[in-house]
């Protein structure tokens, strides 16, 4: 290996990722907050235009948070194996193009498909123009390029760097342990295993993706070239539920590395947690059907299959990740900065989302709630109260390990309480919603919607109101390293985490 624990390069292309990531993110927060007012009435969007929004925040959202993961995996394995900057910032680049490409196909061309796209949609007497459908295509394809080639690059890394496949999913430290544990060898850092798992999954998405998006252009281009509905269908699903699941195993590493900075204990790798990763590696690509349910001409096993897949993909995240991270908390002296507040209440959000996914998932619930706004609340819940707190989270912990002044505890009281609970009541209208059956996807929503939208606009006011507060608060953080001339590095190694100076226990 050629790990580099001080890596400007390194440190400096992260953050480009996160910048642009939270910033759009906070960005395209707005622009769900005008939606849901709209729908609670105290605005009125047109319906072209509410449509259009959506489309963007939907898609927009998702292309924020993976360029969030995207970042972070890339600056973590950068520390372990020798990794190419240019690569990374080519892959940013069409990344941020493709995102640019949906927003000018959103904003002024007025697509409304929503990120799903569902063929033929797009192309059923559309009120948007032709442009715009092949401006979103062509910014998807953007999209997928660069999610391509950062899986390529951080799958080749792992396994150049951790003994290929064998070494990196610990084949003989699972099947052979005495003789592993005898020769002296160790397993990979537990960070490796996300990077592996979705660089490899999101490889196999994207190929579908590519297949897929060959197709819509072509149809695009010669509307007389039919495509069969459930095939695009099924592809659609397989790598946008994928895709948007993919956000929060990647976000994962990061709390792997940072929690521990705040517990002064490392979160090791282990049999048990490489088998958990396992199962992760197949039960991602093997979830989706669940969303197609309501599609009769599917054939039965493969709906079975995919709440199969789905409940058990629910065990390595509960019963592994999250149940250990409990235990690296428990009785460890944990300080509580702003980091360590929002990565572990981040774990308690992808729960509470997960469950409210697997009620969706089981097909006499799904019945009820899959067309209702039900789904939206989990999606919000484990992408806004689990994957964007990971990453806010992640940064805040790159402040404050080398803080020489912390934040006050009335400040992290201030910003904890706005921040979640800013996002407790925006989702929490979301699932009464959806249990009341008020349909999604709706600018005009029956009753009780618009009471309940009115309310989620005030949690989402609250939201960005405790974001504002919590930027103001790292640029401070911020200045004091600078002033202090302190580096943002981490002081730690991933086999021993050492405690970071201020906070409160």
């Amino acid at each position: 290996m050629n790990a580099s624990t001080n890596d400007t390069t390194a440190r400096r292309i992260m953050a480009l990722y996160l910048a642009t990531g939270l910033g759009l993110a906070v960005l395209l927060m707005v622009v769900g907050i005008l939606m849901r007012m709209s729908q609670a009435g105290w605005i009125r969007l047109a319906s072209v235009d509410f449509y259009a929004l959506m489309t963007l925040h939907g898609a927009g959202m998702i292309a924020a948070l993976v360029l969030c993961g995207m970042g972070g995996i890339w600056y973590l394995m950068r520390r372990e194996v020798a990794m190419s900057a240019s690569l990374a910032l080519w892959a940013y680049g069409v990344t941020v193009g493709g995102v640019l490409l949906v927003a000018v196909a959103a904003a002024f061309g007025k697509f409304g498909a929503a990120w799903t796209f569902l063929y033929p949609l797009p192309f059923l007497n559309p009120t948007w123009p032709a442009w715009s459908i092949g401006a979103f295509l062509i910014g998807l394809t953007l999209i997928v390029l660069g999610w391509t080639v950062w899986c390529i690059q951080v799958l080749e890394a792992v396994l150049r760097g951790f003994g290929g496949f064998r070494g990196v999913l610990g084949w003989d430290a699972v099947f052979r342990p005495k003789a592993f544990a005898a020769a002296g060898r160790k397993l990979p850092p537990p960070q490796v295993l996300p990077a592996f798992v979705i660089a490899f999954d999101g490889l196999l998405a994207a190929t579908a993706a590519s297949l897929l998006g060959v197709a819509l252009f072509v149809h695009w281009l010669d509307p007389s070239v039919p495509l069969d509905a459930l095939w695009a269908k099924n592809i659609t699903y397989f790598f946008g539920h994928d895709l948007a699941n993919f956000i929060i195993y990647m976000l994962i590493a990061q709390v792997y590395v940072g929690l521990p900075a705040y517990a002064g204990r490392p979160w090791k790798n282990s049999a048990v947690l490489t088998l958990g990763w396992w199962g992760t590696l197949v039960f991602l690509l093997l979830a989706f059907p669940h969303h197609l349910y309501m599609d009769f001409a599917q054939p039965a096993w493969i709906q079975y299959l995919g709440l199969g897949a789905s409940y058990l993909s629910s065990v390595p995240v509960a019963v592994v990740t999250v149940f250990g991270g409990l235990l690296l908390v428990w009785r460890s002296g944990m300080r509580w900065g702003l980091g360590s507040l929002f990565m572990y209440a981040g774990m308690a959000g992808w729960i509470l989302g997960g469950i409210g996914a697997l009620l969706d998932a089981t097909i006499n619930f799904n019945v009820h709630l899959h067309n209702t706004l039900w789904v939206p609340a989990h999606f919000h819940t484990y992408l806004l109260g689990a994957s964007f707190l990971f990453a806010i989270g992640w940064v805040f912990a790159m402040l404050e390990v080398r803080s020489p002044d912390p934040t006050p505890p009335a400040m992290r009281w201030t910003i904890g309480v706005t921040v979640l609970g800013g996002i407790a009541l925006l989702v929490g209208t979301f699932y009464l919603a959806g249990a009341a059956s008020v349909p999604r996807r709706y600018d005009v929503e029956p009753d009780p919607g618009p009471l309940l939208a009115g309310w989620g606009s005030v949690g989402a006011i609250i939201l960005v109101l405790g974001l504002l507060i919590a930027t103001l608060e790292g640029a401070r953080l911020w200045r004091g390293l600078r002033r202090a001339k302190t580096s943002v590095e981490w002081p730690w190694s991933p086999d021993a985490a050492a405690r970071p100076e201020g906070g409160a226990r």
